[in-house]
C-alpha cells in the first residue's frame, strides 16, 4: 500500500476554506460535509506518518439518504441523524460521478441553446490556419474567375518555312532489315542485359532491438473518498536501444549479355537539308520561292501567325490561327482574358475573336 496523504475540503455553506479531510463538521458554521463536498489536496503533499496511516481507512464514505451528511465507511449509524448506513445506497464516488453526469448534461444542453455571439480571442495556430485556407482560396478563385487585361496591338507579324529535302544513299544499321536496303553483313551483337543470379555472399547487417533496462517509477494520488488521498506508485517498464550485428545470404547478380542480329546496310532516303525561309510584318503572307537542285524535293511546310500586345503589364507575344489572325491589325484595341491555363482574345466590345494557341514570352 502507499502513503497517505491528508486531504481537505471547502465548506459550501459558508465558503470556509481548507478544512482538514479528517473533520466531519465546519469549524465555522457546524455543518457536517455532504453532498456538495469534494475532497482535495495541496500542492505541498502532508503525509500521514506511519502510525496515523496505520489507523487511516481506505473505504469511502457514506452518503446519508435521510440528511445529507457524509459518514466513515466503518459507522453503521448517521454521526448527525442515527439512521442506519443500510438505508442508504450511495458512497461519496457515488455522488461524485452524478455531479459530473449533472454538469456534462447541463453543458451539452448549454451547446444545443443559441448563444449570443462571443468574441474570443484566437490562438496563433488557428489564426496560421486561417491564412492558409484563405491563401487556397485565393489560388481557387484566381483559378476560376477570368482577368481583363486591356492592350493595344502593336505588331502582326507572320513566318513561314519550307523544308528541301535530298534524295541521297546512307550508310545505317539496325536490329531489323528496312525494305528497300542494301545489306553489307550481319553480326551477331550484344542487344541487352539480363541480371542472372550468380552467387551469395554473407555479408554483416546491422540492427536495433529493444532491451529492458529497468523500471520508472511515477506516483498517482488516488482520491479515497473519505477526506485522505494515498499516493500509489506504477512501475513503467524502460527499454534502451540495442545494436547487434547478424549475417545474411546476399545474391550477387552477374550481368549476362543478350545477342541478337545486328544489320549493316545502305538505304536510298529523303534526308531534310535546308529550308526556304519568309517572314513579315503585314498581312501578306507568302511562300518562299523554291529553287530544286538534282535530287531534291519540297518537304514538310511549316507556318507561324503571331501578333504582339502592349499593355500595362509590358509587351507579350501569341500565335493565332491564319483566319483569326487576319481580322486583327495593328492599333486595335484588345482585351486578353485569362482563366486557368486558358488564353482568349477579346475585342473592345468584349466580343470574342479566338482562344489564343500559344502564348511565347513577352519581350523586354
Amino acid at each position: 500500500m502507499g502513503r497517505i496523504i491528508k486531504g481537505y475540503w471547502d465548506c459550501p455553506a459558508c465558503e470556509t476554506k481548507g478544512i482538514e479531510g479528517s473533520q466531519r463538521d465546519c469549524p465555522a458554521c457546524g455543518k457536517p460535509r455532504g453532498e456538495n463536498v469534494k475532497f482535495y489536496i495541496k500542492n505541498k503533499h502532508e503525509y500521514l506518518s506511519e502510525e496515523e496511516a496505520a489507523k487511516a481507512s481506505r473505504k469511502a464514505d457514506w452518503y446519508c439518504s435521510f440528511c445529507s451528511s457524509l459518514n466513515p465507511a466503518e459507522s453503521t449509524e448517521c454521526h448527525s441523524c442515527g439512521s442506519s448506513k443500510e438505508d442508504s445506497e450511495k458512497n461519496y464516488f457515488d455522488l461524485q460521478r452524478e455531479k459530473k453526469e449533472h454538469d456534462e448534461a447541463l453543458e451539452e444542453k448549454w451547446k444545443q441553446t443559441p448563444q449570443k455571439e462571443v468574441r474570443k480571442k484566437r490562438p496563433i495556430g488557428k489564426i496560421i490556419l486561417g491564412l492558409i485556407a484563405v491563401f487556397i482560396l485565393f489560388s481557387i478563385i484566381n483559378r476560376v474567375i477570368p482577368h481583363n487585361l486591356a492592350g493595344e496591338i502593336a505588331s502582326v507579324d507572320w513566318s513561314r518555312q519550307i523544308s528541301i529535302e535530298h534524295y541521297e544513299n546512307v550508310e545505317e544499321n539496325d536490329w531489323e532489315l528496312p525494305k528497300g536496303a542494301n545489306l553489307h553483313e550481319k553480326k551477331q551483337e550484344v542487344h541487352h542485359y539480363d541480371q542472372v543470379l550468380d552467387h551469395y555472399e554473407s555479408v554483416e547487417v546491422e540492427k536495433t532491438r529493444l532491451v529492458q533496462d529497468g523500471y520508472d517509477t511515477t506516483y498517482e494520488t488516488v482520491d479515497l473518498g473519505n477526506g485522505n488521498f494515498e499516493e500509489v506508485a506504477h512501475e513503467t517498464p524502460r527499454y534502451v536501444t540495442e545494436t547487434y550485428t547478424v549475417y545474411e545470404n546476399k545474391p550477387v547478380y552477374r550481368d549476362e549479355p543478350v545477342y541478337e542480329t545486328k544489320y549493316y546496310y545502305d538505304i536510298w532516303k529523303w534526308i531534310p537539308r535546308r529550308t526556304v525561309d519568309t517572314a513579315g510584318s503585314d498581312h501578306n503572307p507568302e511562300w518562299g520561292e523554291v529553287e530544286l537542285g538534282n535530287k531534291e524535293r519540297e518537304g514538310e511546310k511549316t507556318e507561324s501567325y503571331m501578333f504582339t500586345v502592349t499593355t500595362k503589364k509590358g509587351e507579350a507575344t501569341y500565335t493565332l490561327a491564319e483566319d483569326k489572325w487576319n481580322q486583327i491589325d495593328v492599333g486595335d484595341e484588345v482585351i486578353i482574358k485569362t482563366k486557368g491555363k486558358n488564353i482568349t482574345l477579346l475585342s473592345k466590345e468584349k466580343t470574342e475573336i479566338s482562344p489564343i494557341e500559344k502564348y511565347i514570352e513577352p519581350k523586354e
